[in-house]
Formats: structure tokens, C-alpha cells, sequence
């Protein structure tokens, strides 16, 4: 045979062993499925208090079988945590901080690839948010704290300054610095020597000044403060119904007590005697201070460190007239914030008989000083639940107001002007109502002690629409916060309510 021809039946026994090879082969695949873990019971965020322990307990499944070597471990803004199977470890060595990435991981050493379960962990001083409760003791005053989580700090100021806080309790406010992450300072006001009034650490409680150290030439003469707003570049103190103005050159790089006040009162172009009453809206985007002016029945804004009346109402048929209105504010709050509008409900009553007013209005604008527009007037329809010492805890992006008035809590629709009886039955009076800012069906109510008046009982409500105001699981204390005169919620974080 030729060598050509042997060359062509090689080349033709070859092909047809390569096709019956692959016809014996086909369907003699074997696919290999790999294990994997499956994980449940892990939450989408997680907040845990510095000095306490996680409480995460994952299970773990496996498709096709049980790894045979894998480790795992938990890992917190970048930072292992633990090598468990279950994260119970303390809380210890983590930034204070809100939102930080996290993450589950299982391992396969022998591959290398890891299964990763991410959720958010929120690390909190064991002071940094819970309802404050501010005690008038006469010469003294006491402030308490009531956590989410059921733990009561009373006297919580003793606790972290080893002293007293003055007497005369007025109230608490809270602020932060220009866009901080950071958690905000405290300020509480008091009307009695020998400190008057104090701002304290966010996270400890510890006091960083007193405010009457914070005066170019020392404290101003009557010294009575009253309300504390910082806004943006400006910090704004009311004393004795007078304004005290601090500017803050920095914006971005500001700190707190950055500079002194004047020890004498913004002068402006009119006299004025502010009110107890001021109130502000985004806490990030709004640099405008609202108060009550009472010498001219006005509505009163300071903006850019200017004191001045409302400006002109830029509704098309104005509802209300803003200024020399004959009436008395008793009390409003923003119910609806966002940039670059911000929305108010205020009561006020009459100077001359026993009528309530309920105004709506906004301010507007993409920079400051924003405009003004009035949404609406109406009289209130049960003016005899009003009294000197009625209550009120107005809503955020829910129509309610609620009104504390003697025994009897009441719930207010703004939107249709109705009022209803919501709770009767308490037995004995309401001291202070306020609605927590981070979750609006939970209403804060204290209630004078039945078996002391100097005392002061404390429970959250769910105040949801199906609820009726009942008492959160765990939620009542009594007899423990002695005659309370302000109930404040403290958020801690500005970025939980910037809208």
C-alpha cells in the first residue's frame, strides 16, 4: 500500500474513533455542586451601647453539605470583632458612631471564598439618646434619662459631674454643628445661681461650661436664660426675653463655645420682649430662629444674627396678619421639614377673650433669608381644654397634635379641625407631653406621683392609629424624677431628623 493511501486510512480510522469516543461519552458528565452556608436572623441595623454586649445569634444552613473547613468572623466598620459562630461579645474598642458597615463572614479556607452577610451597626454612648426629664427641686434641679431600652439614669447629671445642677429648671435643648456627624451637645437652662445655665458633652453628660463664662466682660445684668438655638454660623441665646448673639466665623470647621457673647442684648430697630417660646425647622438646611415677640404681638425671626418681624406674606390672599396680631403664641413647632421648605402649626389665644387661633405657615427659599407665606387661620374648637398650664406635642408628617390639659389627654387633627378625647383616665395631672422626634406614634407623657405631688411618673405611649394611647411594654416608671418641668427627647445624631 502506498503511503499516501495509508496516511488517508489512519486520518479516517482517527476520525472515527474521536466520534465514537464522544458518542460513548455523552451523558457521562458529573457536575460538582458546591456548599454553601445559608444565613438568617441577622437584622438590617443593629444600635448597641459602648461598654455593653452585641446580641446577634445567626443560623447557618448548608446546601449540599457542611463545609468541611471554614472559620467565621464579625466585622465592624473595618474592625474584627469576633470568631464566633454568635456575636455576644462586649462592646469595646469601636468608634462612637451611627450606620457603620458590618459584616458576617463565613469562610472556606480551602478556596478562599467567603460568604459575606452585611448589615449596620450604630455604636451609642450609654447617655447618647432616651427622654431627659428636667426636675425643678427648688434650689436644685435634677435631670434624668430613660433609654429605649427600659434603663433609667435618674439624677443622671450627679452621675456624671459628682455635683448639683442649679435651681430654676426651664428647659433642654439640643444642637449640633453645621453638618457634624458627630454627636450633639446639650444645652439646659436654668434661671438660678451660681451657673444659671450649662452645656453639656452629648455622649457623657459632662458638663463643658457654664453659660454665664461665655460673655465678653462677664455675665450680662439679669441673667435669666431662657432658650438656646445654633443655626448655622450664628448661636442664638434668649436671656430675660432678650437675644444674645455669638458669631462663628468658621462653618465647616466650627466647634462649640467658638468665641463669647456680647454681655448686652441684640438692640435692633424695635424693642422686644421674646417669649419662652422659639422654634426652628431642618436642623441642617433652615437658619431661621422663630420666636414671639410680646411688647407687639408678633412673630419674631432671627436670621443671619438679625432680629427682625415676619417680612411681607407672599400668599396671594394672606390668611393672617403676622404682626401686632392682638394674640399671645402658646406654642407651635415645625410639622413638616425639608428642603427647601419648612411647615409650622402654632396656637396662640387672644389678648382680649378666651379665643384659640391655629395658624399654618412655611417659610420658603433655596438660600436665607427664606419668604414667608402664611397657609391658613382657624379657631380652635374646644377653647376650655386651654389653660396656663396646658401642654402640647405637636407632630412630625402626621396631621396630630396632642394636648395635655389637667387629666385628660386630648388628640388634635390640624387638617380637619377636630379634637378628641384620647386618654381620661390617668387620674392625675399631666406635667409635660413630647412626641419622639425619630418615631412620631410614641408620645412621652409624665404625670404627677399619686402618692407624692414633689414626684413624677413617666410612660411612652403609642399613640398609632390603632392603639389608643396604650403604655409601651416596659414603658412606665414611677415616683422616680422628681416635679418635672420639661420632657425632651434627645436624638443624638442631627442626620436621624434632617427631614
Amino acid at each position: 500500500m502506498s503511503s499516501m493511501k495509508k496516511s488517508i486510512l489512519f486520518f479516517i480510522l482517527m476520525i472515527g474513533w474521536l466520534i465514537v469516543g464522544c458518542y460513548e461519552d455523552k451523558g457521562h458528565y458529573d457536575y460538582i455542586q458546591l456548599s454553601g452556608p445559608v444565613v438568617a436572623g441577622i437584622g438590617e441595623s443593629y444600635t448597641v451601647y459602648d461598654g455593653g454586649n452585641f446580641d446577634i445569634h445567626p443560623t447557618v444552613t448548608w446546601t449540599h453539605g457542611e463545609l468541611e473547613n471554614y472559620t467565621y468572623s464579625w466585622k465592624v466598620d473595618g474592625i474584627l470583632v469576633s470568631d464566633k459562630a454568635e456575636l455576644t461579645e462586649q462592646v469595646k474598642d469601636l468608634p462612637l458612631k451611627s450606620g457603620m458597615y458590618s459584616e458576617f463572614v463565613i469562610k472556606d479556607e480551602d478556596t478562599g471564598v467567603e460568604y459575606i452577610t452585611p448589615f449596620k451597626v450604630t455604636v451609642a454612648s450609654v447617655y447618647e439618646r432616651g427622654w431627659m426629664l428636667l426636675a425643678d427641686q427648688g434650689e436644685t434641679s435634677m435631670l434624668s434619662l430613660v433609654r429605649n431600652d427600659k434603663v433609667v439614669y435618674e439624677d443622671v447629671y450627679r452621675l456624671a459631674n459628682d455635683a448639683d445642677l442649679a435651681g430654676g429648671a426651664v428647659g433642654i435643648y439640643e444642637h449640633w454643628l453645621p453638618y457634624s456627624a458627630d454627636v450633639g451637645q446639650v444645652f439646659v437652662a436654668f434661671q438660678k445661681g451660681p451657673e444659671y445655665s450649662v452645656e453639656l458633652d452629648g455622649n457623657s453628660l459632662k458638663k463643658m461650661v457654664a453659660t454665664k463664662e461665655e460673655f465678653v466682660g462677664g455675665m450680662p445684668a439679669d441673667f435669666k436664660p431662657m432658650s438656646m438655638n445654633c443655626v448655622m454660623n450664628y448661636d442664638c441665646l434668649v436671656s430675660n426675653g432678650k437675644l444674645y448673639v455669638r458669631y462663628i466665623e468658621e462653618t465647616d470647621g466650627a466647634m462649640y463655645q467658638d468665641g463669647l457673647f456680647p454681655n448686652f442684648p441684640y438692640q435692633g430697630d424695635f424693642d422686644y420682649e421674646l417669649s419662652q417660646w422659639t422654634t426652628r425647622g431642618n436642623v441642617y438646611f433652615s437658619n431661621e430662629v422663630i420666636g414671639f415677640d410680646k411688647l407687639s404681638s408678633s412673630y419674631v425671626v432671627c436670621c443671619n444674627g438679625v432680629l427682625s418681624k415676619f417680612g411681607a406674606d407672599n400668599t396671594p390672599e394672606p390668611f393672617f396678619e403676622p404682626s401686632n396680631m392682638n394674640k399671645t403664641v402658646l406654642d407651635g413647632a415645625a410639622v413638616a421639614v425639608a428642603y427647601p421648605q419648612d411647615d409650622y402649626v402654632v396656637f396662640l389665644k387672644s389678648n382680649t377673650d378666651n379665643t384659640i387661633y391655629v395658624q399654618q405657615f412655611y417659610f420658603w427659599g433655596w438660600s436665607s433669608p427664606k419668604g414667608f407665606y402664611s397657609r391658613g387661620e382657624e379657631v380652635f374648637p374646644e377653647p376650655n381644654i386651654i389653660n396656663d398650664d396646658t401642654k402640647f406635642a405637636f407632630c412630625k408628617d402626621r396631621p396630630y397634635v396632642y394636648i395635655a390639659s389637667g387629666n385628660i389627654l386630648y388628640e388634635y387633627n390640624y387638617k380637619d379641625n377636630t379634637v378628641k378625647t384620647l386618654r381620661d383616665d390617668f387620674g392625675r395631672p399631666i406635667r409635660d407631653i413630647e412626641i419622639c422626634p425619630t418615631n412620631p406614634e410614641h408620645l412621652g407623657i409624665v404625670l404627677e406621683n399619686a402618692e407624692n405631688a414633689e414626684m413624677s411618673d413617666f410612660m411612652v405611649l403609642d399613640v398609632s392609629v390603632v392603639s389608643g394611647g396604650k403604655v409601651l411594654e416596659g414603658m412606665e416608671f414611677y415616683g422616680k424624677f422628681g416635679k418635672v418641668k420639661h420632657l425632651k427627647y434627645k436624638v443624638g445624631y442631627q442626620g436621624d431628623i434632617m427631614y
